[in-house]
């Protein structure tokens, strides 16, 4: 079954990401490169959004 963009439903999100020193604890919104240094990725979905989301997961657990 394929479903055109527009019969999509939108999902509002932002995504943050920071990056950390894994030895000293210090973190930044600016890209920093290291040995030592992870990248962190948070993504906020919006109370409308989350809905949604979880009424496509519930309705692909259904399915057989």
């Amino acid at each position: 079954m394929k479903m055109d963009n527009e019969d999509l439903p939108r999902i509002n999100c932002t995504t943050i990401t920071t990056y950390r020193n894994t030895k000293t604890g210090e973190t930044s919104t600016k890209k920093v490169e290291g040995p030592d240094i992870v990248e962190d990725v948070t993504v906020q979905v919006s109370p409308k959004g989350l809905e949604v989301l979880q009424k496509v997961m519930n309705s692909a657990k259904q399915k057989p």
